[in-house]
């Protein structure tokens, strides 16, 4: 099942960042094209944010270990009509 999505999106060099709020809770998920990260569930907005950040930090400088600057912080954005998720039934 797919369904729009209501939350925001950032980016960090090629990941993009995306919250999603899911009734009390927001879903973390951090993706491109070659890789996908679920982060730990969020029950504020602002830690959901923090959060995403934090794991696309890690992947990029850590995992990877990418010769990247490091960016203090991210420009969110709302998810629009674009924006879907796949739903399990």
């Amino acid at each position: 099942m797919l369904r729009s999505l209501s939350g925001f999106r950032a980016r960090y060099h090629y990941l993009n960042l995306v919250v999603v709020s899911e009734f009390d809770e927001w879903r973390v998920v951090v993706h491109a094209s070659e890789v996908i990260v679920q982060g730990q569930r969020q029950y504020k907005e602002l830690k959901a944010k923090e959060h995403a950040l934090a794991l696309a930090k890690q992947f990029i400088h850590e995992v990877r270990q990418e010769d990247l600057p490091e960016l203090a912080e991210v420009e969110w954005s709302p998810t629009g009509p674009q924006d879907w998720f796949v739903a399990k039934v």
